[in-house]
């Protein structure tokens, strides 16, 4: 508990203290963030753990995301001094809004009580500190390159495309067990069944596309985009999309607020386009999942496992994910004429 007071103390302070520059409006101060944070910890590595934490841009390894427990390339927290940690939790804090700060270092902080509950049962030992942090290309504000962090029930991906066009996704957060579920996730949760038992009967045919869950969250690592049937905004009372649109709000505020701004704003004249899917059970503890697709993200929503006591979130970007769309225009329009 000391070491958990420590590590919050030290992520505070290192929040907490940002240089502002006098270009530092919008999202160019979150990529300045990311950049000067990404330089002060990479300094900060002995020259062992710069060559586990830095990779090409080009590498294979940028596109490696999982969220499950499994052996992982970069740096990990577990193995990081005071100070250095301090500095990984400085990109944290760039990586995601305040709510989603909170949920993140939960999900974290979760790995304990799973690793008490189960005892060493499975292949891999849960760890708080198992959360790794990869850099790709070299950190600036005026060339493309990105950074990661991961572990079991995370996965953050941010691409700064020109260095200061920021993208963060796919992005992943997870739970288990309850009822930690609920003080982490269970907003989203909530509000989703909010929405879904105010449908009337014609309606929830309509946005409830089968009976039975998928076992998992469908947009997983190397899937490939499909689209559901769903409900549309437009079909909803006005009560009914101020419950969607709470819901959308709850699932972008995990993105830094730079980010969520740029969502909500694009948002603003599409909001009757978004549609709202569910599968399975519409009561709380039954499984359930349900998705929310707007025109250019896409939220999951998925409490199957463990008897609805295990929840997976993914949101993506619907055609943008690693910033791959924005890098091929990016080339288009700098390197076409040469092409």
């Amino acid at each position: 508990m000391l070491r958990l007071f420590a590590l919050v103390v030290c992520f505070l302070v290192v929040a907490c203290h940002r240089t502002p520059r006098p270009r530092e409006l919008g999202e160019d101060a979150l990529a300045t963030d990311m950049s000067d944070g990404a330089r002060r910890f990479l300094a900060a590595l002995s020259p062992a753990q710069r060559d586990r934490a830095r990779f090409d841009m080009g590498d294979a390894e940028r596109l490696n995301w999982h969220f499950i427990p499994r052996d992982r390339r970069g740096i990990p927290i577990g193995e990081l001094g005071a100070a250095q940690r301090a500095l990984a939790f400085g990109f944290l804090a760039t990586a995601l809004g305040r709510r989603g700060l909170l949920k993140a270092t939960a999900i974290m902080a979760l790995e304990e009580v799973l690793r008490e509950r189960e005892l060493g049962a499975g292949s891999y030992v849960r760890d708080p500190g198992a959360y790794y942090l990869s850099v790709f290309g070299e950190p600036s504000t005026i060339s493309t390159w990105g950074w990661r962090l991961e572990g079991h029930h995370l996965s953050l991906n941010l691409t700064l495309v020109d260095g200061h066009h920021a993208i963060a996704a796919p992005t992943f957060l997870g739970a288990s067990p309850s009822p930690a579920v609920n003080g982490v996730l269970g907003r989203e949760e909530a509000l989703g069944f909010e929405l879904v038992t105010d449908l009337d009967e014609a309606q929830r045919r309509v946005a409830r596309y089968t009976a039975t869950p998928p076992e998992d969250i469908l947009l997983g690592p190397g899937v490939v985009f499909t689209e559901l049937p769903g409900l549309a905004a437009s079909e909803m009372t006005a009560a009914q999309r101020a419950v969607l649109a709470a819901l959308v709000d709850a699932a972008v505020e995990c993105l830094p607020r730079e980010l969520a701004d740029r969502e909500r704003a694009k948002l603003a004249g599409t909001m009757t386009s978004i549609r709202f899917t569910w599968a399975g059970g519409m009561t709380p503890g039954q499984p359930h999942y349900f998705r929310i697709a707007g025109p250019t993200f896409v939220y999951e929503f998925d409490n199957t496992q463990d008897h609805a006591t295990h929840v997976h979130t993914g949101w993506h970007s619907r055609t943008d994910d690693f910033g791959i769309d924005s890098l091929r225009e990016h080339v288009r329009i700098d390197h076409g004429a040469h092409s």
